[in-house]
């Protein structure tokens, strides 16, 4: 069968910037690594960046699947799983690996929960992440675990809804938000439902899929609202000011305030001649490539230098530069060598099982 290929610009650039958000804010955060520098600020682009990558799966998810049902009259279960498998397994547990070593290692055995471990290698570390547990420098994987999760319903949905799947996509948002809200009311932001909510975003995803649905089916007061430039420009005002806390939206409703904008944020690069920020551009395509990359490596990245940076002796201003310019060219390095040598032929795998090709670059192939 000829595969159907689609291109949709300016995808990579979302991710390049939503990897860089959880990177930079990761790097001054407790709990990965200590560079000896006072603790100025605590950003919470980190979450704002993970629910840009939840919106941008559901969205092009979706909009894949729809493709796909629009082809062939159905959805390959069995062919979606298989490019998952391709795409997100083989550095997933690879890094695994290299931290449980780098533990043995540097002597933090003591790391190595094994009742823990068995929720990352399920792809379930939301679970322990919802309760604050979590291995060092594995905690990131929650939002992978999410998001796996949410590819076990999904396409099943998408497959059997036909001219139904948006009723049922803003069922799932409406149930998912509401009993977010309900619960925050009935036991507070600190009770483990409520946290279920909060962490276990699937709304959010499903705000992503709605967005897709609309744009499939070419609605066009969905598509003109959100590529209009002043919604754009208030959507990626949103994205930095909540980014870098000047804006304290209620957590409550914070995320799902982010995934709002992430929509306009998308759909002003995919619509031709709507844009207000061009990011279809060589870096930011190269840096959304390796954006799972930047993802996965960056906390043991960021771990192992704060060991070099307990040698350099320089001044206050100077150690911040340093540290936060080296975390994002080293994370980049290893990040790319990853793509470049591990990754690819299992993308070149990936490829036979495709029925719509994903080409989000102009520059090159898809990931």
């Amino acid at each position: 069968m000829r595969q159907v290929s689609v291109y949709l610009p300016g995808l990579n650039g979302l991710r390049a910037i939503a990897a860089l958000s959880v990177l930079i804010a990761h790097v001054s955060q407790e709990g990965i690594a200590d560079f000896g520098l006072p603790k100025f600020v605590n950003l919470p682009m980190a979450g704002y960046g993970v629910t840009l990558f939840f919106v941008i799966s559901g969205f092009l998810i979706t909009f894949l699947l729809i493709k796909e049902m629009r082809k062939t009259q159905t959805v390959s279960i069995g062919k979606f799983y298989l490019r998952r498998i391709l795409r997100i397994w083989p550095i997933y547990y690879l890094f695994i690996i290299v931290s449980l070593s780098v533990f043995l290692c540097f002597g933090l055995s003591n790391q190595i929960l094994v009742k823990e471990l068995w929720f990352y290698l399920f792809f379930a570390a939301n679970i322990p992440f919802i309760t604050y547990q979590g291995i060092m420098i594995l905690v990131h994987y929650w939002s992978i675990g999410v998001e796996e999760q949410f590819y076990l319903f999904w396409p099943l949905l998408v497959r059997i809804s036909k001219s139904k799947l948006l009723k049922i996509a803003l069922i799932i948002f409406i149930l998912f938000f509401s009993a977010k809200i309900l619960f925050w009311v009935l036991y507070g932001p600190s009770s483990i439902i409520y946290r279920f909510f909060m962490v276990t975003r699937f709304h959010c995803m499903m705000i992503g899929a709605i967005a897709a649905i609309l744009y499939s089916s070419r609605n066009e007061m969905f598509v003109r609202f959100s590529t209009n430039k002043f919604t754009q420009g208030f959507a990626w005002l949103m994205f930095v000011l909540m980014g870098f806390g000047v804006i304290n939206v209620p957590a409550v409703i914070g995320q799902e305030v982010m995934a709002f904008a992430s929509v306009s944020m998308i759909m002003g690069q995919i619509v031709s001649g709507k844009k207000i920020f061009n990011l279809e551009t060589r870096l930011f395509d190269f840096t959304g490539k390796i954006s799972y990359g930047i993802y996965i490596v960056h906390p043991l990245v960021i771990f192992l230098l704060s060991y070099c940076f307990k040698y350099i002796d320089v001044n206050m201003i100077a150690k911040y530069f340093l540290v936060y310019s080296s975390a994002v060219i080293f994370t980049i390095l290893i990040a790319w060598l990853s793509y470049r040598y591990y990754e690819t032929p299992f993308l070149k795998l990936k490829r036979r099982f495709m029925i719509v090709k994903s080409s989000n670059s102009m520059y090159s192939e898809s990931r």
